[in-house]
Protein backbone atom coordinates (compact mmCIF):
# COMPACT_ATOMS: atom_id res chain seq x y z
CA UNK A 1 0.00 0.00 0.00
CA UNK A 2 2.82 1.99 -0.19
CA UNK A 3 2.01 3.71 -3.97
CA UNK A 4 -1.81 4.63 -2.21
CA UNK A 5 -1.83 8.36 -1.89
CA UNK A 6 -5.77 8.27 -1.02
CA UNK A 7 -8.00 5.26 -0.13
CA UNK A 8 -11.87 6.02 -0.04
CA UNK A 9 -14.04 2.64 1.32
CA UNK A 10 -17.59 2.67 0.01
CA UNK A 11 -20.53 0.20 1.24
CA UNK A 12 -23.39 -0.92 -0.12
CA UNK A 13 -22.56 0.62 -3.78
CA UNK A 14 -21.55 -0.92 -7.59
CA UNK A 15 -20.40 1.49 -10.19
CA UNK A 16 -21.79 1.03 -13.80
CA UNK A 17 -19.78 1.74 -16.50
CA UNK A 18 -16.06 1.70 -16.58
CA UNK A 19 -15.61 -1.59 -18.23
CA UNK A 20 -14.24 -4.71 -16.07
CA UNK A 21 -10.14 -4.31 -16.73
CA UNK A 22 -7.92 -7.07 -15.61
CA UNK A 23 -3.92 -7.47 -15.97
CA UNK A 24 -2.87 -8.37 -18.90
CA UNK A 25 -1.43 -11.57 -18.45
CA UNK A 26 -4.36 -12.73 -16.71
CA UNK A 27 -3.30 -13.07 -13.01
CA UNK A 28 -6.08 -13.80 -10.40
CA UNK A 29 -8.56 -13.46 -13.73
CA UNK A 30 -11.61 -16.00 -12.97
CA UNK A 31 -14.23 -16.67 -15.63
CA UNK A 32 -14.93 -13.86 -18.45
CA UNK A 33 -14.81 -11.00 -15.88
CA UNK A 34 -13.74 -10.15 -12.45
CA UNK A 35 -10.79 -11.78 -10.15
CA UNK A 36 -10.31 -14.42 -7.79
CA UNK A 37 -12.55 -14.02 -4.92
CA UNK A 38 -10.16 -15.69 -2.46
CA UNK A 39 -7.35 -12.79 -3.02
CA UNK A 40 -6.55 -10.70 -0.24
CA UNK A 41 -7.02 -6.48 -0.83
CA UNK A 42 -3.08 -6.43 -0.46
CA UNK A 43 -2.94 -8.75 -3.30
CA UNK A 44 -5.55 -7.25 -5.52
CA UNK A 45 -3.67 -3.86 -4.87
CA UNK A 46 -0.76 -5.40 -5.83
CA UNK A 47 -2.32 -6.50 -8.91
CA UNK A 48 -3.91 -3.29 -10.01
CA UNK A 49 -0.55 -1.40 -9.21
CA UNK A 50 1.53 -3.41 -11.26
CA UNK A 51 -1.52 -3.10 -14.95
CA UNK A 52 -0.38 -0.80 -17.53
CA UNK A 53 -3.42 1.28 -17.35
CA UNK A 54 -3.80 1.60 -13.66
CA UNK A 55 -7.10 1.09 -12.27
CA UNK A 56 -8.83 3.66 -9.70
CA UNK A 57 -12.00 2.13 -8.37
CA UNK A 58 -11.87 -1.71 -6.69
CA UNK A 59 -14.99 -3.19 -6.05
CA UNK A 60 -16.03 -6.71 -4.11
CA UNK A 61 -18.95 -7.98 -5.00
CA UNK A 62 -21.87 -9.88 -7.15
CA UNK A 63 -23.39 -13.48 -6.79
CA UNK A 64 -19.96 -15.03 -6.38
CA UNK A 65 -18.32 -11.75 -4.28
CA UNK A 66 -15.14 -11.65 -7.31
CA UNK A 67 -13.65 -8.43 -6.95
CA UNK A 68 -14.15 -6.18 -9.97
CA UNK A 69 -11.33 -3.82 -11.18
CA UNK A 70 -12.36 -0.51 -13.26
CA UNK A 71 -11.08 3.30 -14.27
CA UNK A 72 -13.71 5.92 -14.32
CA UNK A 73 -13.19 9.63 -14.17
CA UNK A 74 -13.22 10.87 -10.62
CA UNK A 75 -16.11 13.17 -11.51
CA UNK A 76 -18.37 10.87 -12.90
CA UNK A 77 -18.25 7.97 -9.76
CA UNK A 78 -20.86 8.96 -7.89
CA UNK A 79 -22.96 9.36 -11.68
CA UNK A 80 -21.91 5.50 -11.98
CA UNK A 81 -22.99 4.66 -8.60
CA UNK A 82 -26.39 6.32 -9.54
CA UNK A 83 -27.21 4.44 -12.35
CA UNK A 84 -27.58 1.06 -10.11
CA UNK A 85 -30.36 2.51 -7.56
CA UNK A 86 -32.51 -0.38 -9.05
CA UNK A 87 -30.20 -2.82 -8.19
CA UNK A 88 -29.61 -4.78 -4.53
CA UNK A 89 -25.54 -3.33 -4.17
CA UNK A 90 -25.94 -4.03 -0.38
CA UNK A 91 -23.27 -6.56 -0.04
CA UNK A 92 -20.80 -4.52 -2.38
CA UNK A 93 -18.05 -2.77 -1.24
CA UNK A 94 -15.80 -0.04 -3.14
CA UNK A 95 -12.07 1.60 -2.70
CA UNK A 96 -11.42 4.53 -4.51
CA UNK A 97 -7.80 4.73 -4.91
CA UNK A 98 -5.23 7.66 -5.80
CA UNK A 99 -2.01 6.66 -6.92
CA UNK A 100 1.09 8.13 -6.63
CA UNK A 101 2.68 9.06 -9.79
Amino acid sequence: MQHITRLEKRLGVDLRGGGDLHPSDGEGRVGKSGLDKNLTLQEIFEIVYRMEVRPNIIIKAGVNAKWYIKRCAKELIDEGIAKWHWRDTSRGTMWIVEWDA
